[in-house]
This record gives C-alpha cells, sequence and structure tokens, in this order.
C-alpha cells in the first residue's frame, strides 16, 4: 500500500506531465504555424514559451495553463495570475486536453486583459455571500472554467494573435 507521500508524489508527476504536455502542444501549434517556439527551462517565472517570427519582428511570451481529462472542475490558479506585466506581447495559452483522441482546445489570451478579468471576478466573490449568509474569506485560489470564457470566446483556437 502506498503512503500518502507516495500518493502525493504520484499527483505531483501526473500534474507535471499535464502542464509539459500543454506547453508542447502550444510550441507545437505555434512551430506549425510559422513561429519559431521554444520551451523555456521550469524556473523561469511566468513564461513556459517564447516564441518569435522568423524575421525576428515579433516575440511573444506566454505562460500555458493545461487542465487534463481528468480535470473538468476547471483551471485552478494562484494569486499570482492577477500580476500585470509592463510589455503587450504576453500571452496565458489556456490547454484544455480533453481525450487522447481529441485535438486540444487553446484559448490564447492576452494577460493583463486576463489578469485584470479575474481580479475583478475574484473581488465580487468577496462581495457575495457564501454559505449560509457568511462573508467570504479571502484566500489565494483564482479557478474558473470554459462557461466563464463567454467573454473570452474570440480567443478561442485563435492563433492569429
Amino acid at each position: 500500500m502506498k503512503t500518502s507521500s507516495e500518493k502525493k508524489g504520484n499527483r505531483r508527476a501526473t500534474y507535471n506531465i499535464t502542464g509539459i504536455a500543454g506547453e508542447y502542444f502550444v510550441a507545437a501549434e505555434l512551430s506549425r504555424r510559422g513561429w519559431i517556439a521554444a520551451m523555456t527551462i521550469k524556473n523561469t517565472p511566468n513564461i513556459d514559451v517564447i516564441a518569435t517570427t522568423p524575421d525576428g519582428n515579433r516575440t511573444l511570451n506566454i505562460q500555458v495553463k493545461t487542465r487534463s481529462i481528468a480535470n473538468r472542475q476547471g483551471w485552478i490558479l494562484n494569486k499570482g495570475i492577477e500580476t500585470l506585466v509592463p510589455e503587450d506581447n504576453f500571452y496565458i495559452a489556456f490547454v484544455d486536453l480533453k481525450s487522447k483522441d481529441e485535438k486540444p482546445d487553446y484559448f490564447l489570451i492576452p494577460k493583463n486583459l486576463f489578469a485584470k478579468w479575474i481580479a475583478k471576478r475574484h473581488q465580487e466573490w468577496l462581495a457575495t455571500p457564501g454559505r449560509e449568509g457568511r462573508a467570504r474569506v479571502d484566500n489565494p485560489i483564482r479557478a474558473f472554467d470554459r462557461p466563464q470564457f463567454k467573454e473570452f470566446e474570440k480567443y478561442h483556437n485563435n492563433w492569429s494573435i
């Protein structure tokens, strides 16, 4: 029988594999579209894929957030996702791996647009009553799912960034 430490280790490995798969899918899609895309080393904060046009005139910094078929509750992020960046060439790629027989879905959203949206949404959540009408307690979790992407629909599988 596995110890709780071993189970946590297996879960962590699964999360890491899922995250890396999403990064590879994003890099592959960009490469397929003529970009030069490279994955960063794991300790690069907030940038998982860097892509540039062959002429070097445009560069993108992309943070990738991936969910697997086993994760149907949505993307779970921390409050760091609200951090604004100084440049407009930063994007977040949300990857939904779906099943093994389906192509992933992507949402390629400008980082600052998403950061402002999720911060506002969190403040709205804090302002609404929780269970039994109690005030909500702030926490570092920022969660959302596909139905909340309605206002981001123009970014769904849109690689014309």
